[in-house]
């Protein structure tokens, strides 16, 4: 498949057809594009926030964290929830369908607004990639995405206070 079928794909599993994301979690040459697939949705939030460090930040930032969240749900559903499935069997059709978040780049709303929306959307195409990679159920499903989803809003929360609190002790935040 060319790259551009993997966007094709993607947008299916975006979709919530099966039979893609059954395609590419078998599809073992997938995780070169896929992950070019998860950088380009980093780049497109850099370009759409108008700051040249996170334009160069941004790609590398979201295929670290994609890996780092679909190594959590891997161990959530294979330890906790007895699925059967690989991590890259996961990967590769989340990763596709992440371009839903490309909507990053419309600048304005694309950072502040449409990409959290995107990302709502993709917490469902998370669930059933983890339905079809793992055979769960989609309470177990549900919960296996949520873990990682709730680690990461603490993650977020936990940075920004710190950042504030240094802010704020070095008098950046003072008037």
């Amino acid at each position: 498949m060319s790259f551009v079928d993997y966007i094709k794909r993607g947008w299916e599993v975006v979709q919530l057809k099966t039979e893609a994301i059954k395609s590419l979690a078998a599809d073992e040459k997938g995780i070169g594009p896929a992950i070019g697939i998860l950088a380009i949705g980093g780049l497109c939030a850099g370009i759409g926030s108008f700051t040249p460090g996170l334009f160069f930040a941004l790609p590398f930032l979201y295929v670290i964290g994609g890996f780092i969240v679909v190594a959590i749900m891997h161990f959530v559903a294979t330890t906790f929830f007895g699925g059967e499935g690989k991590l890259m069997s996961l990967a590769v059709p989340a990763f596709c369908g992440s371009l839903v978040t490309w909507v990053a780049i419309v600048p304005f709303i694309g950072p502040l607004f449409l990409v959290h929306l995107a990302f709502l959307w993709f917490l469902v195409v998370l669930v059933l990639c983890v339905e079809n990679v793992y055979g769960l159920d989609r309470g177990k499903a549900v919960v296996v995405v949520a873990i990682p989803a709730v680690l990461s809003f603490i993650v977020a929360l936990t940075l920004g206070a710190l950042a504030v609190a240094i802010l704020a002790a070095t008098g950046v935040l003072s008037s």
